[in-house]
């Protein structure tokens, strides 16, 4: 059965300049990115070309045309796996285009290796089915036969055309279903009704040309499969889907999706909007491992997604990052290679950054904490828990609320750590900012330090400075806390060490809690020069947050940094 290789959309809904998507093989396609970003829009796209409905007859509205301009071809396309492509002709290419310029305006085809146009048929599209879980989880009217369109109905219809090559099971089964028909006349009742309607019936349409005939059939001689009906069970009893919660809803139609697909090959790719809704912390993290082992048996997933736990480092190349440039839907998905060539523009090391160890090597110390920063507008790394406790508070003191501003403050566990990981947001256009102190306990020779600033871009005059500097920098895309955190806190606020001595009076003994401790009590009103470092921090992030993507900055060549 065909698997997509590529989708590639232009001028449709917030789509305006051509964007391309990858599906790389064994592994979800993640899209993440802001509300209103596009990422519904996307799934709209793959849906009108491989959905239930025949796109050759679709009419765009005007809200499917970008900006809403109707003088605007739209033109959407889908690549095929060569090694399995799409249909009978084995189509390489599915092409439909809405081009009110033309005659015809709607053109839908495909196109095969030597670039002939094939005809798409009903059975070709079966090859690559496109199921939609939508988010609003409308499951219920999925999983019935309210229309020809439904996953269940269409699942069915597939089964019915199988049978239809079956006679012998063919005969069988109507023999059956007559039998039990019969069974329910010997219900008085039920057979007085039936006689009765047959007669009425006659006698009002007796002048009629046609002389219409009903009966009860306990199955539907056109599709023998709608007879079955989803009988879900908790113990012994029976349950309907209404008393299913809809996160077990959502669950059974992946199991759907992924019987279908074991059944016939492969031929479909599930959709998922939202996974995360609806399902609590661990069973979102047990579903994405359930889907990362479905599609390395060969299902192909497409998730849009606000959750962390949906996101793997050795995935890495299915996350597509979505965001709006200049009002238009743009995407950002990066290959193996280009990841490590970016990385080394950021001054990783040329002879340890291959393809072959890149991913496992950031996967070595991802948590989810580090990836919820694929969904801030801003990254803020820092070196542990107590900067990631305390400057929220230092920064909403002066106006600044990260969570509101899509700031993420996460640590990176340890100076080693930041740049890797500033390289890394960086790569996918994720605006960076470090912070860090002095403290040389676990950096006696300066290399972690000077691998972060490196990373900034700065050269090695400004950074062999930096790195013994003892007073509080705040820079563009860096602070730097002195000696270190506390020691610089306590130069800068007159209350902080009586503060830190009450936390403990109070009986806490972690540094992180008592930094944040103290930080709700400093008085936002006081004269003391810390409050100026910290607005010359609320500056540079609400810059950052204003900037274009850092993903092209450039860096200076080193010789030897860690990566």
């Amino acid at each position: 059965m065909a698997r997509i290789h590529k989708l590639t959309i232009e001028g449709y809904r917030s789509i305006g300049k051509r964007i391309e998507i990858t599906f790389p093989s064994g592994q979800p396609v993640v899209l993440v990115g802001e509300n209103n970003a596009g990422k519904s829009n996307i799934v709209r796209a793959l849906e009108l070309v491989l959905g239930p409905s025949w796109p050759g007859n679709h009419e765009p509205e005007d809200h499917e045309f970008f900006g809403r301009d109707r003088s605007r071809p739209i033109e959407i396309q889908i690549e095929f796996d060569p090694t399995e492509p799409f249909g009978v002709s084995g189509c390489n290419r599915l092409v439909w285009r809405y081009d009110p310029a033309t005659p015809e305006r709607v053109y839908f085809c495909g196109i095969d290796g030597a670039g002939r146009e094939r005809y798409v048929r009903t059975e070709d599209r079966d090859t690559c089915m496109c199921i939609v879980v939508e988010a609003e989880r409308n499951l219920r009217r999925e999983l019935s036969y309210a229309s020809k369109w439904t996953f269940l109905s269409r699942l069915m219809h597939r089964f019915h055309r199988a049978l239809t090559e079956n006679e012998a099971v063919r005969d069988d089964l109507k023999a059956l279903f007559e039998g039990i028909k019969q069974k329910f006349h010997e219900i008085p009742e039920f057979s007085s009704f039936v006689a009765g309607l047959q007669r009425e019936l006659g006698d009002l349409i007796a002048s009629m040309p046609h002389r219409l005939q009903v009966d009860f059939e306990a199955y539907n001689p056109v599709n023998f499969f709608h007879a079955l009906r989803l009988q879900a069970t908790e113990g012994n009893e029976p349950r309907t889907l209404e008393e299913m919660g809809t996160g077990e809803q959502q669950v059974l139609a992946l199991a759907f999706a992924y019987a279908y697909a074991k059944s016939f090959h492969r031929g479909i790719v599930l959709v998922i909007e939202e996974p995360e809704a609806h399902l609590h912390p661990l069973a979102q993290q047990w579903l994405a491992q359930r889907l990362k082992s479905r599609c390395s048996e060969g299902l192909q997933v497409l998730i849009t997604t606000h959750s962390p736990a949906f996101i793997s480092v050795e995935g890495l190349e299915g996350l597509v990052l979505v965001y709006k440039e200049n009002g238009s839907t743009r995407v950002r998905q990066l290959t193996r290679g280009e990841l490590v060539r970016k990385c080394i523009d950021l001054g990783a090391p040329r002879e340890r950054v291959t393809e072959d160890n890149i991913l496992p090597f950031y996967a070595a110390n991802a948590t989810t904490e580090l990836l919820s920063g694929f969904f801030a507008r801003v990254v803020v790394l820092v070196e542990g828990p107590t900067e990631t406790l305390a400057l929220p508070v230092l920064l909403a003191k002066r106006g600044l609320q990260v969570e509101k501003e899509g700031i993420g403050i996460i640590s990176v566990g340890g100076k080693g750590n930041l740049a890797k990981w500033y390289r890394l947001y960086t790569a996918y256009g994720i605006p960076c900012y470090i912070v860090f102190d002095n403290d040389e306990s676990d950096d006696g020779d300066r290399r972690k330090r000077k691998d972060a600033l490196t990373a900034v871009g700065l050269d090695q005059t400004v950074i062999n400075e930096l790195v013994r500097e003892q007073g509080w920098i705040v820079e563009d895309r860096y602070t730097i806390f002195g000696i270190d955190f506390e020691s610089t806190m306590q130069s800068h606020f007159a209350d902080y060490s009586k503060l830190e001595e009450q936390a403990r009076e109070q009986g806490m003994d972690s540094k992180p809690f008592i930094a944040r401790w103290v930080a709700e009590r400093l008085d936002p009103n006081s004269p003391d020069k810390g409050w100026k470092k910290v607005e010359e921090m609320v500056l540079k992030l609400r810059n950052l947050a204003r900037s274009p993507s850092l993903s092209g900055q450039e860096t200076p060549e080193q010789d030897d940094f860690l990566f």
